[in-house]
């Protein structure tokens, strides 16, 4: 508590106490020392010990008996047009707006939308609705 306001100067006026500058290098390199020591000391305790976490139980969907499954479905348009972020935004949009599509990753750079499906979809209507777009579909696989 006195050495920070002794190396800024404070007690000057009021005690007349410097520091010497030898002295301010000594206990600069001691708070270096002390610091490191002290991360290092961090290493002998478990904190990474799983031990004491809380176990995580699976919470299953099940439907008279049966273990029901969420599949979610991607597929990989190939589009052609696309030439900016306002091009990518109308496709992702178009995208979305369908019931059965849960998100639509979509790049111009790389001409493609990657589409998460809810559930099982025809390629014909992915296609339609970016088409409806005035973009060209070449592939959905």
């Amino acid at each position: 508590m006195i050495g920070i306001p002794l190396a800024a100067g404070v007690w000057i006026p009021i005690f007349g106490w410097k520091l010497n500058p030898m002295f301010g290098a000594a206990a600069m390199s001691l708070s270096s020392f002390c610091v490191v020591s002290n991360a290092l000391r961090l290493n002998f305790f478990p904190i990474r010990d799983a031990k004491k976490d809380k176990k995580i139980r699976e919470k299953r969907n099940t439907q008279k008996g049966k273990e029901k499954e969420n599949e979610i479905m991607e597929k990989t348009m190939k589009i052609e047009g696309m030439m900016c972020g306002h091009c990518e935004a109308r496709v992702k949009k178009a995208l979305e707006a369908l019931p059965a599509v849960e998100a639509a990753a979509v790049s111009h750079e790389s001409g493609t939308a990657v589409v998460t499906l809810k559930e099982a979809v025809a390629d014909d209507v992915l296609k339609k609705a970016v088409e409806d777009q005035d973009y060209t579909v070449v592939s959905v696989q």
